[in-house]
């Protein structure tokens, strides 16, 4: 039944409307569904109990103490009842899919997730140096300032490339956090390199990539 609770436990006006959606599509499809005589006649008998007494306490007229205690019992039966009667449609093969969906019940099958494409957000990078070391911060364009936690949780991180003055090809880095360090050899000094980084999503496809900096080592 917790698995059902997210199902079951709603408005009262809202379980019942749940209510008889399900006993009206097995009544229209019960020889079809080959459903079981004597659990539909069950679901029948609580069913109109929980109709009953759901008017009778809606109505000021008799609404009293003994209609909202009558309500709360007969209800706490249909959705015990519900809660087995569920499972039995999902695992009768005999009940098609898009039957429960349409019942308004969790889909036998969940629906794969769909990737994340690369990100269409340019990052704002900035950089502070100390000795032979950079360290990157991304940071959004609303934010304007480096930071550690805030970001696009959207995103798996960002990814850093870069190239020291008169090499061809760029180096690259991926940090899942919101700065990276790049650590150079002191033979490097004073050489110039160039640095750009863009947000990738959990497949590490970046996005647009920033302005790129040139910073000299040292």
């Amino acid at each position: 039944m917790a698995r059902r609770s997210g199902t079951l436990e709603r408005p009262d006006a809202d379980f019942l409307a749940l209510a008889n959606t399900i006993y009206s599509q097995c009544s229209q499809h019960i020889l079809e569904w080959v459903i079981d005589g004597d659990r539909f006649n069950e679901f029948d008998s609580l069913l109109k109990a929980a109709n009953g007494a759901y008017e009778a306490n809606s109505d000021k007229a008799t609404k009293n103490a003994m209609t909202s205690a009558a309500k709360k019992a007969a209800f706490g039966e249909l959705r015990r009842f519900l809660g087995a009667f569920i499972d039995y449609l999902e695992v009768n093969i005999h009940v098609p899919d898009a039957a429960i969906e349409y019942m308004g019940l969790r889909p036998r099958k969940r629906r794969a997730s769909q990737p994340l494409p690369p990100p269409k957000e340019r990052l704002v990078l900035l950089i502070r140096k100390l000795h032979d070391d950079m360290t990157l911060y991304a940071s959004r364009p609303d934010q304007g300032h480096p930071t550690e936690s805030a970001g696009p949780k959207r995103y798996h991180g960002f990814m850093i490339r870069y190239k020291l003055e008169g090499e061809a090809i760029y180096r690259m880095a991926v940090s899942t956090r919101l700065r990276h360090t790049l650590r150079f050899d002191r033979a490097d000094t004073g050489r110039r390199v160039c640095i750009s980084a863009a947000w990738v999503n959990p497949r590490l496809e970046p996005g647009p990539w920033s302005d790129e900096i040139t910073e000299i080592i040292g």
